[in-house]
């Protein structure tokens, strides 16, 4: 029997974009990855397509650069709420996590917000009461990337 084949693409959405930065070596040699996002996340289930492009990317550039530590830069993705955008964390565990005994610590993941997402993000996660940001989110580039440096070189060392 013959089966005809078609040629697919992945599916892009049309208001989202993604860019990948490294941060140069460091005293402790950490390689930490910036999955960077710009664009607009759609409200609830329509921004389905925007949470499977975020978890693609980023698992894409967790292959392609094997970092020690990764920063999901959504300070310039316009994020409001829908529960999809947790997918890229189950799939970052799924890939690095899942052969860890019970004591290892997880892959270090941090979050760069802006006011555009910094709402969004600490509703879902359920920390809208919080006085402060947990360390591993931040509003500061620099300051996320001086936590990643520092989860990283403990993931690493452990």
């Amino acid at each position: 029997m013959n089966y005809l084949i078609s040629k697919r693409n992945l599916k892009t959405p049309d208001s989202i974009n993604c860019n990948y930065f490294m941060v140069d070596k460091n005293e402790n040699r950490i390689d930490v990855l910036i999955v960077s996002f710009s664009g607009n996340y759609p409200n609830g289930s329509l921004g389905k397509n925007h949470a499977k492009f975020i978890t693609t990317n980023t698992i894409t550039g967790l292959i392609n650069f094997d970092p020690d530590a990764v920063i999901l830069d959504f300070r310039e993705l316009e994020y409001n709420w829908g529960n999809n955008i947790l997918d890229v964390f189950e799939s970052i565990s799924f890939l690095k996590d899942s052969e860890n005994s019970e004591n290892e610590p997880n892959f270090p993941v941090l979050l760069l917000v802006s006011k555009k997402s910094k709402n969004g993000i600490l509703s879902l996660l359920n920390l809208t009461d919080a006085k402060e940001l947990p360390n591993w989110i931040s509003e500061d580039l620099n300051i996320a990337i001086e936590n990643a440096i520092k989860k990283g070189k403990y993931w690493l060392d452990y």
